[in-house]
């Protein structure tokens, strides 16, 4: 069956660039940035995106055009592996379900942003507690702890000291922890729902329904919006931020490198990861969205493009956090290293405050929420595109009811979403972050280098690439490809396993069954790799166990007709020339899978 196609070129572009850039642009990035020096974070960061992260993604591109199916049908070329393609799909049903809850948050902002007296930025409010700190306090901007104590008496009475201490926290983190979450005490007691939070939760499962259910020729326009409101919003922080006073010395700590840094190993393989993941390589959003090209389209010009476009917002999002960082801290009187929050801190305590204290602090609330969570749609949307292909690929009918497929997708994530709208569900949410991603995206990416390379040859995909665009392609993208993608993957899969740690928020230090919780959630995406792959050899033509592994290896049928329909007017592909050349592949190439 032929796939949607795009309306227009530019479609496909934007939507690969909005699943890529992410709300993580404006939290996660910043915050590395700040741990890591500032500017000289770039340096390696850039390295690995010209390294590894473009050759990832042109592979991408060209198996998903070449395939011209989703992310459970590209395996054809390798079928024992399409296992890959269900865990990929589980991992973004995982991902759609609990960023379900982080939209919701965003939008509980959004929605206070509004306020003629943002409620995050003073005390006397019924959620708030003797302890409470009006504004932003100097001492407070490391948020590793949420107990830290402030004097707030000593007596002497009959020549004995007494001191009185009570817990302090800032209004930002108590709007935060007890009016938006209304937050419990652990894991153990997630306590009642957040119906505000649910609220604002179902409008966007609604919104993704409509859009998803038309097809791409109509969310591929709707990231028009999604993508280009974040870019100039962006730009608009730069502008006004660079004129606040203060705001070169932010810039300053951004672009002036410390060389130092580079001499430490965790940041080289914390850029790694960074660059490779920001494309979001082994999600799957590149190979399905490619499936809806022309199989004439120019991968490696796209790739180029879109890897390029996201490293400029990546840089432009650091430009515009740190100079209104830089003016935060010129008015405070503390050095611009002192911010060093990350993940829900940044976003919900220290981004709050911050905005806080710029010129109008409502329209920059305002601007600043709104760019989070278009920044979510752009990444919701292919996910559940994702997620719908794959089960596309899996049951030969199911576009046939393609509307029932979307709503039990968008049902299922909502009704796990529920749980993580709870008072506890913060703590559900972080155990989900920390497990779903982990080992499978790395494991996912590694595979697909290698199983392209090693099994299925670089000189066949030369031949499907010039038999779709007709250009060669530069040796050193081939080579990045074969040798140099696979080892970056899997020297961040060692140092994921080497530094892995249990789970932690704030204080809270998570029970030793939670840990078990989470490998349950990450080896659901692991386990269908290795059930495919026995059933898909066992189900193979052969008399031994060693020649179904090596038929089952080769592509198959359906892959087959994509290189017959490619070579009817010429001899492109040659199915002998991996055997002759001694790689994987039957000796007898009528023998087929099924």
């Amino acid at each position: 069956m032929v796939p949607e196609r795009w309306r227009h070129h530019l479609d496909y572009l934007v939507t690969i660039l909005g699943g890529s850039i992410g709300s993580g642009s404006l939290i996660k990035f910043p915050y590395l940035c700040m741990r890591n020096g500032g500017g000289v974070f770039l340096i390696p960061f850039l390295f690995f995106t010209v390294m590894g992260a473009i050759p990832c993604v042109f592979l991408e591109m060209v198996i998903g055009q070449y395939s011209q199916s989703g992310p459970v049908n590209v395996w054809n070329f390798c079928p024992p592996f399409k296992g890959i393609g269900l865990g990929i799909a589980l991992v973004n049903w995982i991902f759609v379900s609990y960023y379900l809850a982080i939209f919701s948050w965003f939008m509980y902002y959004f929605y206070h942003s509004f306020f003629s007296n943002l409620p995050w930025t003073s005390c006397g409010h019924s959620w708030n507690t003797p302890g409470c700190i009006d504004g932003i306090d100097s001492s407070g901007w490391n948020y590793t702890s949420t107990n830290d104590t402030q004097l707030m008496s000593s007596l002497d009475t009959n020549m004995t000291n007494v001191t009185l201490t009570v817990p302090t926290m800032t209004a930002a983190e108590e709007f935060w922890r007890f009016q938006a979450l209304q937050v419990t005490h652990g894991l153990e007691d997630l306590g009642v729902v957040r119906w505000p939070l649910v609220g604002c939760m179902a409008p966007i499962c609604v919104i993704m329904f409509l859009f998803v259910f038309r097809g791409i020729r109509i969310s591929g326009k709707v990231v028009y919006v999604t993508v280009a409101v974040p870019i100039l919003l962006v730009i608009v922080f730069i502008v006004q931020g660079s004129l606040l006073p203060g705001s070169a010395a932010g810039i300053y700590f951004f672009v002036n490198p410390n060389f130092e840094k580079l001499l430490n190993p965790k940041m080289w393989i914390e850029a790694c990861s960074s660059s490779l993941f920001s494309l979001n390589i082994g999600l799957g959003n590149i190979l399905t969205m490619s499936g809806h090209n022309r199989k004439t389209n120019n991968c490696l010009r796209d790739a180029l493009l879109v890897s390029i476009v996201d490293v400029l917002f990546i840089i432009l999002a650091g430009f515009s956090f740190f100079a209104t960082i830089g003016h935060v801290a010129h008015q405070r009187g503390v050095p611009v290293d002192a911010f060093r929050s990350s993940g829900f801190n940044l976003a919900f305590i220290a981004y709050p405050q911050v905005l806080s204290y710029l010129p109008l602090p409502q329209v920059w609330s305002v601007l600043t929420f709104l760019t989070l969570m278009t920044l979510e749609v752009d990444t919701l949307l292919p996910a559940v595109e994702v997620i719908l292909a794959a089960i596309e690929d899996t049951f030969q009918g199911a576009r046939k009811r393609r509307w029932v497929i979307i709503c039990l997708i968008l049902l299922t994530n909502f009704l796990f979403a529920l749980l993580c709208v709870t008072q506890g569900g913060v703590y559900l949410v972080t155990l989900t972050d920390w497990y779903a991603f982990f080992p499978a995206i790395a494991v996912f990416g590694m595979l697909e280098c290698v199983l392209v390379s090693w099994c299925y040859g670089l000189e066949r995909l030369k031949q499907d690439i010039d038999a779709m665009w007709g250009k060669a392609v530069p040796r050193v993208m081939m080579l990045s490809i074969k040798y140099v993608c696979p080892l970056l993957l899997l020297a961040i899969f060692c140092s994921s396993v080497y530094s892995h740690r249990p789970p932690k928020y704030g204080d809270y230090i998570y029970p030793a069954w939670a840990a078990g919780v989470g490998w349950m959630i990450s080896s659901v995406s692991i386990v269908p790799l290795p059930m495919v792959f026995v059933w898909t050899v066992l189900n193979t033509r052969g008399t031994t166990l060693k020649q179904k592994l090596r038929v089952s290896l080769q592509p198959n049928n359906q892959w087959r007709r994509h290189a017959l329909s490619d070579t009817a007017n010429c001899h492109a592909l040659q199915p002998m020339q991996l055997v002759q050349s001694g790689e994987c592949g039957p000796d007898d190439l009528e023998q087929e899978t099924n």
